[in-house]
């Protein structure tokens, strides 16, 4: 497997004639191994403060990964994965510079799961949001700084196994924390106009029921 570096350089060569596409009443379709690469705008300093809003639909109990933010020193520079856990409840696990928080959700295991979370070098302190419902914040990592350069993956956690199946869409990134992600332009990443590869089992296509998004 080539070194994640390797990939960014890959993917930058590729994203010259990439198009940045309005991706509003779509959504990412993953199988067996499938993921999408972000190309998204590089910040050049150590980031502070961040926030990073997506939804899912998935019927699958598996531990399995959303959202990847990985640079040349560490692999979980921010990390999110899932689980359906046996006592009913689905379990969020929130890297931050390696380093995990957990949080535990009500059960919606067959409906859209809209997540934000942000967090704050200065104060440590991570805020999760679930269907727009707060749950109690936790301090990880207080002080630390977000490296730049990295590689941004949706429904796979660089280099380990563990991979996502069924639906993303409406993902989000800032450099700064936000209280209404709805009035704000990304400065990073943004659906409303994302540029992206996709790799093995997953594709782009419109969702099908009326109240197929989150």
């Amino acid at each position: 497997m080539a070194p994640w570096w390797l990939c960014l350089l890959l993917f930058a060569g590729l994203s010259k004639t990439s198009l940045q596409e309005d991706l509003e009443g779509y959504s990412f379709v993953f199988s067996h191994k499938g993921y999408v690469t972000l190309e998204m705008e590089q910040p050049h300093d150590l980031l502070q403060n961040i926030t990073i809003c997506l939804c899912s639909f998935s019927d699958s109990p598996s531990k399995q990964a959303l959202f990847s933010y990985a640079t040349k020193d560490q692999d979980k520079e921010i990390l999110i994965y899932k689980v359906h856990g046996l006592d009913g409840f689905w379990w969020y696990t929130v890297y931050i510079g390696g380093v995990p928080q957990r949080f535990r959700v009500p059960d919606a295991y067959q409906d859209w799961q809209r997540i934000c979370i942000k967090w704050a070098s200065e104060s440590g302190v991570l805020t999760f949001e679930f269907n727009g419902r707060k749950l109690a914040r936790k301090v990880v990592r207080q002080g630390y700084f977000i490296r730049p350069h990295a590689l941004v993956q949706l429904g796979r956690a660089h280099h380990e196994d563990i991979f996502f199946q069924g639906e993303i869409q409406q993902v989000y990134m800032w450099n700064y924390t936000v209280n209404d992600f709805s009035s704000y332009n990304p400065s990073m990443i943004g659906w409303n106009h994302l540029s992206y590869e996709t790799q093995g089992n997953v594709v782009l296509d419109s969702f099908y029921w009326p109240s197929g998004t989150c």
